[in-house]
């Protein structure tokens, strides 16, 4: 996409909105970033938790999923309150709920168990914090661009989770792992301040006639089931890369005869590095939708990010530095299509049923992000550790997702949906 592209996007997002509102959506972004410091403070210690713990690759995945597994059940409950009560409530009490878990894990975790129950309950505060936050920023910026305004929120999802990896790694260097997960979660109470600080003068619009129930009905909507197996499948490839990238890293960095804490420490540093790359990828993402179409681009996402899978795990013998340019590229291809399918969601959904329908997006979406990284595990478990199969199992995910987004290739939204206001 050229620059002109980028500022058309631009003009169409900020068009009939003052200096004010474009502020309010970027401290919105920090906020989300802010909350997300401990997200991946636990992928970041894996190699050490595994040891310590005497986890198997199968079961340190399950205590990661188990935080995906948190979000996409609770979300069932929670997502569909926002037809009734409005995202700013649910929101204002998740903010909370997030800090307390990962304070709580980086205290009191000391086995697969009690890991996952305390994963699972972050994962109820996030939900809380990502899909409430989407539909504010949908309801706020119903102009042409939209695909762009989610991107940027989607893109402080992404940022966060880098942050989270590249500081955790850093503070290793010095900390314990506990201590540098603890640093991560109390830090990440200033955004419960300013939570409350850029919600207090938002006015919730609950959905008129909506009993706060999940419905299913909303799965009807055909456009909506596709791209909600298609963000289902995103997520499976996104999070088996995120927990997964980082240990491969580490194996490279051990088999040229790097310590064993340095490796951990320099691969949580540089896969953070990498995966910022991923921070731009859905604004990147939901530019190219908004021009050439949300399934189409979609798409043409999942074969890139497939045919690195594919690549990523021959490289063990490659030079350093183009492992790592590699990973930088990965990095944005698992992420540029985030923002796209939330958008075309959300434009293909009925007004009165938006809050089922993001339910279902995130139940079924992150259901898929539950299943990636155990998949991977168990994968790598059965293989010895053989990268290469266990990334070619990711790249299969590619080959799944693109005859359903075909499906819905020439979706546009009606004047009249959700996109429009």
């Amino acid at each position: 996409m050229d620059i002109r592209h980028t500022v058309q996007s631009a003009r169409q997002l900020f068009a009939g909105t003052g200096g004010g509102e474009i502020a309010w959506l970027a401290a919105m972004c920090a906020m989300l970033t802010a909350l997300l410091l401990p997200f991946a403070s636990y992928v970041a210690a894996l190699p050490v938790i595994t040891e310590e713990w005497g986890l198997s690759h199968a079961r340190a995945g399950a205590v990661y999923s188990a935080y995906l597994a948190g979000y996409s059940v609770s979300a069932l409950v929670v997502i569909p309150l926002t037809d009734r009560l409005g995202p700013k409530r649910v929101f204002l009490a998740s903010a909370p709920l997030s800090v307390a878990a990962h304070t709580l894990f980086s205290l009191g975790a000391d086995g697969m168990v009690s890991g996952m129950l305390l994963m699972a309950l972050a994962g109820v505060g996030l939900v809380g914090i990502y899909m409430p936050g989407l539909r504010i920023i949908s309801e706020r910026f119903h102009t042409g661009g939209r695909g762009l305004a989610m991107g940027l929120y989607v893109t402080a999802y992404y940022a966060g989770n880098s942050i989270s990896l590249a500081s955790t790694g850093a503070l290793m260097s010095a900390l314990e792992w506990r201590e540098a997960y603890l640093v991560t979660a109390l830090a990440s109470s200033a955004g419960v301040l300013l939570v409350y600080l850029l919600l207090r003068s938002h006015r919730d619009r609950p959905s008129g006639g909506s009993s706060g129930r999940l419905d299913l009905s909303a799965l009807r909507n055909r456009p909506v089931r596709h791209f909600i197996v298609g963000y289902s499948l995103h997520a499976w490839e996104l999070y088996a890369v995120r927990v997964w990238l980082p240990v491969f890293l580490v194996s490279v960095l051990v088999a040229r005869g790097v310590d064993g804490d340095q490796a951990v420490v320099r691969a949580a540093t540089v896969g953070g590095i990498a995966l910022t790359a991923g921070a731009i990828g859905p604004v990147a993402g939901g530019m190219i939708s908004d021009r050439l179409g949300r399934a189409v681009s979609a798409m043409a996402i999942f074969g890139l990010s497939g045919a690195l899978s594919w690549a990523i795990g021959w490289m063990g013998g490659f030079p350093w530095a183009a492992i790592v340019a590699v990973a930088v590229i990965y990095g944005w291809a698992i992420s540029a299509d985030s923002a796209i399918y939330t958008t075309a969601i959300a434009e293909a959904s009925k007004s009165a049923q938006l809050g089922s329908t993001m339910a279902m997006q995130a139940f079924l979406g992150f259901s898929g992000g539950v299943v990636g990284p155990v998949v991977v595990g168990a994968v790598l478990d059965a293989t010895s550790e053989s990268w290469v199969i266990g990334f070619s199992s990711i790249g299969l995910i590619s080959v799944a997702a693109i005859p359903v987004l075909l499906r819905v290739r020439s979706f546009r939204p009606e004047p009249s949906s959700t996109s429009g206001g």
